[in-house]
């Protein structure tokens, strides 16, 4: 009787530490999935989480956004990673639809092949691609629209976008919320707008730049360059392009516009080859360089003074001398920065293919900010050094630059997105002096977010577009990508501090980094293989050309000769080919070893985890059933 209420009182026990595991598992799968909707993200970027800068823009909407997501769900089957990105797509979108208080509105449309929802796709621009011969299309794309029907098209959801996805939904949002350009207030040292020129006592007007011309299809550029003391409240961004001598006033506004958390794309120069050109010959030419180093180093960092980036390997070539005595070198100063020194991590830069500086500078890190984050957006080569100012004011030299050119082994930074926590570099003494009201004085910012590039020359139209006369009017190609950089800069900028705050995250497609480092050892040992291949077959052909234009030997020397050199020449080739496939045999075996692990780990690790478990809680109960047994044992005793 005893051993049975024992019994019983036991496996009442295990029944309710069951009925516990029952009700944990039920409340994680059931309560959280389903009723609350709520997901632990555990990506290394929270790639499912939506940011607190989209939230408050989302969240204080006033405009009723209608989405239409175009996606062959039907046509996707053994499309495992573009099914994956439009999930992340659909679920961010929906995360949208619930938190903007009913201003958002999302359709999902499956365009079957040859079907009226197919026919809407077209209608509206999304991108089908042709999956075969029967003519059946994939579509993956979106359709933004407001109330008044401005519409914006995603013909394509880019899996190379994919780290700016919440950038790209957000900004093209808020924007339709937002029909009215931006206000971007320019103060400019250069001509940007046009001027009149009185050249040999005749006014000539100057056009603008072209990439003025540029901002303006994207921006409401006001020009405030003319005594700014004051930044009218309604401009949204500043854009400071090679400032001289800017009086305390002006700095002041510009210091306290950075402070109340606003952006400002800064283009600073320590040698304008576009204003050192502006002098007449005859005229006794200022060098003076952009000067902001007295705001800027306040702030922890600066462009350094007299100083130029030279960089051996993006070297721009030019041609040096006449026609009868033309040669070709690498100039220095001129660098042509390729996408690998364009940040991919930046939605300014990310799909840049190539820029083009001239006499750029350098920007430095003080080192007296401890929050300060400078985030490169173009950087030179390792091959770089700094060059002084002076060897270039009157005339550069590009072949003496490059004989006396010694690498510092330093990657220099062109252009930056420089954030962090910044004090206004004026003190309340210094108000006095200039008379400003110390109770409106902003002091400091937790979160300065600013684009800052060490060069203005990549703004002038010889460096970036080719003109071509077309019958009267000027056709313009970019030959660079300087003016797409500009824009995107600005744009980054522009939509108030929460779109500022945006920036890229990671991809859900996160390859094997052990692979990939497996792959491109074996890929180096390859080009390796293959120039030693080349080399011996350059030898070889050398070999034999020697032997057929000696005439001395018989042709019957000729003939052996040749023959033994083929022949040394073809073992050559078979081992250097067998090199070749030991190194693809044991670079297969690796790879193979390594997923065959990783598959292992898969398949196997878990339910060995729940092996474990399992007797780690079968112990643990059967240590309670011994000492429940043997406390009422001490009873019944």
């Amino acid at each position: 009787m005893n051993f049975i209420f024992v019994k019983q009182s036991y496996n009442s026990k295990l029944f309710k530490f069951l009925f516990l595991i029952f009700l944990f598992l039920f409340f994680n799968i059931i309560v959280i999935n389903f009723l609350t909707n709520k997901k632990l993200d555990l990506t290394k970027d929270n790639l499912y989480t939506v940011s607190a800068n989209t939230k408050s823009i989302i969240k204080n909407l006033n405009e009723p956004i209608s989405i239409k997501l175009f996606f062959s769900n039907s046509l996707s089957k053994e499309l495992a990673q573009v099914r994956d990105y439009e999930k992340r797509v659909r679920e961010l979108l929906v995360s949208y639809e619930k938190i903007s208080n009913n201003n958002i509105n999302i359709e999902i449309i499956d365009p079957k092949p040859f079907t009226d929802q197919e026919d809407l796709a077209n209608v509206y621009g999304i991108q089908g691609l042709q999956l075969n011969e029967e003519g059946e299309k994939f579509y993956f794309g979106a359709v933004f629209s407001n109330s008044v029907d401005d519409t914006t098209i995603i013909p394509f959801f880019e899996l190379d976008r994919e780290q700016f996805l919440e950038y790209d939904l957000t900004k093209t949002i808020y924007n339709l919320a937002n029909t009215t350009k931006p206000n971007v207030g320019l103060i400019s040292g250069l001509p940007l707008v046009g001027r009149v020129n009185n050249f040999q006592g005749q006014a000539q007007y100057e056009e603008p730049f072209y990439i003025y011309q540029t901002l303006n299809e994207f921006f409401n550029v006001v020009d405030l360059t003319l005594e700014v003391t004051t930044i009218p409240d309604n401009i949204d961004q500043l854009l400071i392009i090679h400032p001289k001598n800017l009086n305390d006033e002006t700095l002041y506004a510009i210091d306290q516009f950075v402070m109340s958390g606003k952006g400002v794309t800064f283009f600073i120069d320590p040698f304008s080859e576009f204003d050192n050109n502006l002098s007449k010959p005859e005229e006794e030419k200022d060098f003076s360089s952009s000067n902001l180093s007295k705001i800027f180093t306040s702030w922890g960092f600066d462009v350094k003074p007299g100083m130029i980036a030279g960089d051996i390997v993006n070297g721009r070539k030019v041609s040096l001398g006449n026609a009868n005595n033309q040669k070709i070198v690498t100039y220095v100063l001129w660098l042509a920065i390729q996408e690998n020194l364009l940040s991919k991590k930046d939605i300014v830069t990310a799909n840049l293919d190539y820029v083009f500086l001239k006499s750029a500078g350098s920007i430095e890190n003080l080192k007296t900010n401890n929050s300060l984050l400078i985030e490169p957006l173009v950087s030179t080569s390792e091959d770089a050094m700094l060059i002084e100012r002076y060897k270039m004011q009157f005339r550069a030299d590009p072949e003496q630059l490059l004989k006396e050119f010694q690498s510092e082994n330093k990657n220099y930074i062109l252009g930056a997105r420089i954030k962090g926590k910044f004090n206004s570099a004026f003190t309340l003494e210094d108000l006095k002096k200039i008379n400003i009201d110390v109770n409106d004085h902003i002091n400091k910012i937790e979160k300065a977010n600013i684009i800052l590039y060490a060069d203005t020359d990549l703004l002038s139209d010889n460096t970036w577009i080719s003109k071509q006369d077309m019958f009267g009017r000027n056709s313009i190609t970019a030959i660079a990508d300087n003016g797409r950089m500009v824009v995107n800069s600005i744009e980054s900028m522009s939509g108030g501090k929460n779109l500022i705050g945006l920036r890229g995250r990671g991809t859900s497609n996160r390859p094997f980094l052990v692979i990939e480092d497996l792959q491109k050892k074996a890929e180096l040992s390859f080009r390796e293989k293959q120039m030693s291949l080349q080399n011996e077959l350059q030898i070889t052909e050398d070999k034999l050309k020697k032997i057929q234009e000696n005439n001395t030997n018989s042709a019957v020397s000729k003939t052996s000769e040749q023959n033994i050199a083929i022949e040394d020449f073809q073992n050559k080739i078979f081992s250097i080919r067998k090199q070749l496939r030991e190194v693809q045999r044991q670079l297969n075996a690796d790879i193979d070893q390594l997923e065959s692990n990783i598959k292992l780990i898969n398949i196997w690790l878990m339910p060995f985890i729940v092996i474990i478990l399992y007797y780690i809680i079968k112990y643990i109960a059967e240590k309670k059933r011994r000492e429940f047994y043997k406390k009422i044992g001490r009873i019944e005793n």
